[in-house]
């Protein structure tokens, strides 16, 4: 089954799909989002290899050919979102000072496949949202469609303009080598980020990545700016904000972030945000 439930006439459309097996090409438009809710699609993007499990998607563009393969025992349920050319520019023009280099690379055959996990993204919160919202059937109100698209383009701006600044700055001579050795720092990003509470040691992190330690942590810290231990503790950190904004109190924060004292943590605290826990809660 492939439903759309939307489409427009400059090329904005959302399709809802539910197969257990299929093997067809999927093309992109404009820049278009393959978002998988339950199970796992494969694609082959530009001669690459993604599965897509559920809670993550893919992205491409114009230029991105396509195919998905789903062999699944139960029906796959995903989202295909198409985000028009038009779209995209205007919004990037507006939030970027490069914007027009930002387009060129996200509309062109610069662009970067990828595949994110929606946990780690600012549009995956969307992906989410509209997901549920076509489940229950509250998505009639046409403005809110139109509407839809543009802080779609915002979330996925968002997103790549960090994706964009950090490549640039891969110094490989090949440009296919930069994409392969990113996607890799990409993923070793996606552990800590996932399991920030976690004492990962280096050595998990960086064969999750499939890069000798050292190596590791040079392109780390080049492409990033912050080294591997350096952003594990940012992350942690970011975490605990968010719990103190829940009303955890400090001292139980600190505590289930792994710090021994009161001290440490506030300490740590105020070197990442400029102002100590209990200012913060002020």
């Amino acid at each position: 089954m492939n439903q759309t439930i939307f489409k427009d006439e400059n090329n904005n459309a959302i399709r809802f799909s539910e197969f257990d097996k299929l093997e067809a090409e999927t093309p992109f438009t404009g820049l278009g989002i393959k978002y998988v809710a339950s199970g796992e699609e494969i694609y082959f993007a530009n001669d690459k290899k993604f599965s897509v499990k559920e809670g993550e998607y893919i992205i491409g563009n114009d230029f991105t050919s396509s195919i998905v393969k789903i062999d699944h025992e139960k029906p796959v349920q995903g989202l295909c979102i198409d985000i028009s050319s038009e779209i995209i520019s205007e919004v990037a023009d507006y939030y970027d000072l490069n914007g027009a280099d930002l387009t060129e690379f996200l509309l062109s055959d610069q662009f970067f496949v990828n595949r994110y996990n929606i946990k780690n993204t600012t549009l995956g919160y969307s992906l989410v949202e509209i997901n549920q919202s076509v489940k229950l059937g509250n998505f009639n109100n046409q403005f809110l469609k139109e509407e839809l698209f543009y802080s779609l383009a915002e979330s996925i701006i968002t997103d790549q303009r960090f994706i964009f600044n950090h490549l640039n700055k891969m110094d490989f001579k090949k440009v296919n080598t930069n994409e392969e050795v990113f996607r890799l720092l990409l993923k070793a990003k996606e552990l800590l980020d996932l399991h920030a509470m976690k004492n990962l040691s280096l050595e998990e992190i960086s064969a999750g990545a499939g890069i000798s330690k050292y190596h590791f942590i040079r392109l780390f810290k080049n492409v990033f700016g912050i080294s591997p231990y350096q952003y594990q503790i940012r992350r942690r950190l970011e975490n605990a904000k968010l719990e103190l904004l829940n009303g955890v109190s400090i001292l139980d924060t600190a505590f289930a972030h792994g710090y021994a004292d009161l001290a440490t943590f506030s300490k740590a605290f105020k070197q990442a945000f400029g102002q100590a826990p209990s200012q913060f809660m002020k």
